[in-house]
C-alpha cells in the first residue's frame, strides 16, 4: 500500500505533524498518530472536503472507548495541498477538535509549509512532488471488495489483510488486521478506510462535504497572525 502523508493528529498524537512522504506506513495505523489518506498533489482536479476519523480503541478487562476528530482538506487546480492535524476529543462530545497545525504542499514553488498553532509560526522545506508522485503507488491493492459510491463519485473496494505473531515465546498468539479502502479513480484518493486491529482496535477515516471545483486561494495563504521571518515561512 502507498504511503501516506498526513491528515494524522496527535493521540499524542503527532500528518501529520506531517510524517515524511516517503514513510511506507498503512492508512488508518495508529503509532504515536493515525496516518491519514493520501491525497497527491496532482493538478486538474480541484476539491475540498472534510475528513472524520474515529477510534473505538479496546479496553482492558472489556468495551471500548471512542474518540474522534475531523480535518479540513483541500487541493487546488495547480496541485497544491492543504491540510490539517487537530486533537482529538470524547465521540460523544460537541466540542470543537482542537487546532494542531496545518501543512500546504506546493509542487509549484516546491515547497512543503507547516504552520503551527501552538507557536503561531510556520517552517517551510524543499518539497519535491515528483518524488512524492513516485513514492506514491498509486491505487490500493488486495483483495477485490466491489464498487461503491460515495459522495456521489464511484469508488472501488479493496482489502488488505495482514498477519502476525505477538506475546512471549510459547505463548504466542496470532494476530490478523484488516484494512478495507474505497478508492475513487476520479480524484485519486481513498474516500473511505477503515482499519480493523484486535489490539488497538477500529479506525475509519471518511471523507465528506466533499465539494469539487477550485477552492478560495484563502485556504493556500499564511495567516497574518503567523509567524514570517527572513522572508521566509519557520
Amino acid at each position: 500500500m502507498r504511503g501516506s502523508t498526513l491528515l494524522g493528529l496527535s493521540l499524542c498524537f503527532a500528518s501529520a505533524a506531517v510524517p515524511a512522504i516517503s514513510q511506507e506506513v498503512p492508512v488508518g495505523t495508529v503509532r504515536t498518530h493515525i496516518e491519514g489518506i493520501e491525497i497527491p498533489p496532482i493538478a486538474d482536479a480541484p476539491f475540498t472536503a472534510k475528513v472524520v476519523v474515529v477510534w473505538n480503541k479496546p479496553l482492558v478487562g472489556g468495551g471500548t472507548v471512542s474518540r474522534k476528530y475531523y480535518t479540513l482538506v483541500a487541493r487546488d487546480s495547480q496541485g497544491r495541498v492543504r491540510r490539517e492535524t487537530r486533537g482529538f476529543v470524547s465521540a460523544d462530545s460537541a466540542e470543537e477538535p482542537p487546532l494542531r497545525s496545518f501543512t500546504i504542499l506546493d509542487p509549484v514553488s516546491r515547497t512543503r509549509t507547516i504552520c503551527t498553532k501552538v507557536s503561531m509560526s510556520c517552517a517551510s522545506s524543499p518539497f519535491d512532488a515528483n518524488l512524492a508522485m513516485t513514492e506514491n503507488n498509486g491505487r490500493p491493492s488486495g483483495e477485490n471488495l466491489g464498487r461503491q459510491t460515495i459522495e456521489g463519485l464511484p469508488t472501488t473496494g479493496t482489502r488488505e489483510t495482514l498477519s502476525s505473531i505477538s506475546g512471549p515465546r510459547g505463548n504466542s498468539r496470532l494476530s490478523v488486521s484488516h484494512t478495507d479502502e474505497w478508492y475513487s479513480p476520479d480524484l485519486r484518493i481513498s474516500l473511505s478506510v477503515t482499519r480493523t486491529d484486535p489490539q488497538l482496535g477500529v479506525v475509519t477515516l471518511n471523507v465528506t462535504e466533499l465539494v469539487r471545483g477550485e477552492p478560495e486561494s484563502t485556504w493556500f495563504a499564511i495567516p497574518s497572525e503567523y509567524t514570517v521571518r527572513g522572508g521566509k515561512t519557520e
